[in-house]
């Protein structure tokens, strides 16, 4: 009977650390290894020797000077006209801002910790917000670039074309062109009896009125294309987007040349002290 009693623990024993181990296995069984979620694949950006062509879009022609297929940053999409890829210093990239957490002020403590970096900010819009000469609230912006590169091709068509239309009419240079004007101020081979001192007066005044009224617009687009009297021939009115496009990136092209050319001619008058004409013929010599 005692044999019997102690025999009775130990199975009881035995059952309950089969059990046990049972469990145990049940509860520490590896789950089955989850599958990982499939990523979309992103748009592959062009790869490079793509062929080019055209002057509007991500496959459009690329010119950066020194690369056979230059690659544009991320801001040139070629959505502005005359977009080629080229900005090699980045100064058309959008400005990022540090926004920092204010520093300690505890006047009781010895240090007071300085602000932290807490985030960043970028500005991605630039449209003129107020009716005053400089508009714009970032002054290093591609948006303010381009309506400073587009007035600037302007004037140097004007003034490469007048120089050397000029000279060929009447012989003297653009660079002489003031010093004669001061001895007797003449126009299309008419005298003017008007002091050179009032003569400046009014140009300087109607160019004021002309910029005061350019920097009324709001509009990014008005200020660089108005249209309206300066479209006389509607050549913007009645083209195409397509066209007006093509229209708008031949403007910048022949400006981009102008202002290089107007480089140029304004170099050899100061180093050589030709005029354009001089220059030219001085080529083959």
């Amino acid at each position: 009977h005692r044999t019997r009693l102690s025999l009775r623990p130990a199975t009881e024993t035995m059952a309950l650390a089969i059990a046990s181990n049972t469990i145990v296995a049940k509860f520490t069984k590896k789950a089955p290894a989850k599958k990982a979620p499939v990523k979309k694949a992103a748009a592959k950006p062009i790869s490079r020797g793509v062929k080019r062509q055209g002057n509007v879009g991500p496959n459009r022609t690329l010119w950066n000077g020194w690369e056979a297929n230059p690659e544009p940053p991320a801001y040139l999409d070629g959505t502005l006209p005359g977009d080629a890829g080229f900005d090699p210093f980045g100064l058309s990239a959008p400005t990022e801002y540090l926004q920092f957490d204010l520093d300690a002020l505890d006047g009781s403590a010895a240090i007071n910790k300085s602000g932290n970096v807490i985030g960043k900010l970028k500005k991605v819009d630039n449209k003129p917000t107020e009716r005053t000469i400089v508009p714009f609230n970032e002054a290093f912006d591609i948006v303010r670039f381009r309506e400073c590169e587009l007035q600037h091709s302007r004037w140097a068509m004007l003034g490469l074309l007048g120089a050397v239309v000029a000279e060929g009419q009447t012989g003297i240079s653009w660079v002489d062109a003031g010093k004669v004007l001061n001895e007797q101020p003449s126009y299309l081979g008419f005298d003017i009896n008007v002091p050179v001192t009032t003569l400046v007066w009014i140009e300087v005044l109607a160019m004021g009125f002309a910029e005061i009224k350019r920097s009324a617009e709001l509009d990014s687009n008005k200020r660089c294309y108005p249209g309206g009297y300066f479209d006389p021939l509607g050549f913007a009115s009645s083209a195409s987007p397509e066209a007006l496009f093509k229209l708008q990136t031949a403007e910048l092209k022949h400006g981009r040349l102008a202002m290089i050319g107007m480089l140029g001619i304004s170099i050899q008058a100061l180093k050589n002290g030709l005029s354009p004409l001089e220059a030219i013929n001085a080529l083959g010599n």
